[in-house]
């Protein structure tokens, strides 16, 4: 992507609505180039052009939401799925969960040999998709409005009938009582992957100790291995450790 289509996006993320004047100025370019830009942005399915503007399309805003949280601690995310590469062998069946630091891991594992991914999200899905030392399996159900990836019961009853490996499991907050999430949909979803896998393996990286949210979706009884970074404070990891089976700190 251009660096001034960028611009322009980042614009609109934080006003929802912009003018071609305001653009140009802005930019210091001419009005016939934010024009020819929002052109090609429209033609891209970022926006949709207004008279003397341009708004986010219902797609952009998924989307940009998206690349934003896969951009926060991204150092962190990648030495987790550094780790997970070592963890993951040829021709295990392996669950990965929706979210950000299971898109690095699925790119991290996606030249091991025999590899069999069950997945809930169309980013992951996409990410692997022509690798053709991979068998990826999408369980069905719903797309959610504000997340690219998979739910509902559809989603939930086809992924107990599978048996896997290793479960990849994202929170987007934990404490000493458990593992939690924003949506009870999800809560479900992520219930379904430890249920139907061998191991179930936590990853997050170490902001989530510090973060709240709203329904728990599992005990730390249901996590054999927690994989979290550097970055987690000693109390933290002092409780942690005693939480689940394994406490790997990369």
């Amino acid at each position: 992507m251009k660096p001034r289509h960028q611009q322009i996006l980042e614009q609109l993320q934080l006003e929802r609505e912009v003018s071609v004047q305001d653009l140009a100025r802005q930019l210091k370019v001419s009005l016939i180039t934010i024009r020819r830009d929002l052109e090609e942005l429209e033609r891209a399915g970022a926006l949709t052009r207004t008279h003397g503007g341009a708004v986010f399309s219902k797609a952009s805003v998924v989307e940009f939401a998206f690349l934003e949280r896969t951009q926060e601690h991204t150092a962190e995310k990648q030495a987790i799925a550094r780790y997970l590469a070592k963890v993951v062998q040829p021709g295990m069946t392996v669950v990965l969960d929706t979210g950000t630091t299971t898109l690095e891991i699925a790119r991290a594992i996606a030249g091991i040999p025999r590899l069999r991914v069950i997945t809930t999200s169309l980013a992951i899905a996409s990410a692997l998709h022509a690798y053709d030392n991979i068998e990826l399996v999408l369980p069905g159900g719903i797309m959610r409005h504000h997340s690219p990836d998979l739910s509902g019961p559809l989603t939930e009853k086809n992924l107990r009938q599978f048996q896997a490996d290793l479960a990849v499991i994202g929170a987007d907050a934990v404490t000493p009582e458990g593992l939690y999430t924003s949506d009870m949909g999800i809560a479900r979803i992520s219930g379904a992957m430890i249920d139907c896998a061998g191991e179930s393996w936590l990853v997050t990286d170490s902001s989530k100790f510090s973060s709240r949210s709203f329904i728990k979706f599992a005990d730390w009884s249901a996590i054999t291995h927690l994989v979290t970074d550097a970055g987690i404070k000693a109390q933290d990891q002092e409780w942690a450790a005693t939480a689940v089976h394994e406490l790997h700190v990369v």
